[in-house]
């Protein structure tokens, strides 16, 4: 399964990193830089998910994240950031259905940030999908039969 992912990061290092060792996951990375880009970005295509940083220029995070969900409150978005200290904005991201927050700080460790956003892309296994899908086909067998 190819999944595609949008980073939005303005540090040069820490956007890079993060775009090469998902990419060696074979993940598709987008990385933008600023808000206002990817607000663009996310609005032409679909992404599997988003790392979002808080601090940004343009456009803040937050204001990002609520752009998003009201063209789709599915996509999973992991918050990527050493900057939330506010009790308000913790309750935004929340109240704005957040997936995940990584703590990019001075102790970040780059291998547990990537192996974070690959749990996040396939929470499933082939098995639970599977089984997944014939639950649903069970319901609508039900659903049919009762409506008949």
């Amino acid at each position: 399964m190819s999944n595609k992912v949008l980073i939005v990061e303005d540090e040069e290092i820490t956007g890079r990193y993060l775009k090469m060792a998902l990419e060696d996951k074979k993940v598709e990375v987008e990385w933008i830089k600023n808000g206002q880009e990817a607000v663009e970005k996310f609005r032409k295509g679909a992404y599997d998910l988003i790392v979002l940083d808080i601090v940004l220029p343009g456009i803040k995070g937050d204001e990002v994240l609520e752009i998003v969900r009201e063209k789709d409150p599915y996509v999973v978005v992991v918050v990527y950031t050493n900057n939330i200290n506010e009790h308000n904005m913790m309750s935004k991201f929340i109240n704005l259905g957040v997936d995940a927050y990584i703590n990019k700080g001075p102790g970040a460790d780059l291998s547990k940030t990537v192996e974070t956003i690959m749990k996040k892309l396939e929470p499933y296994s082939l098995d639970k999908f599977h089984e997944l899908m014939d639950h649903l086909e069970n319901n609508e067998d039900n659903t049919n039969k009762k409506e008949s």
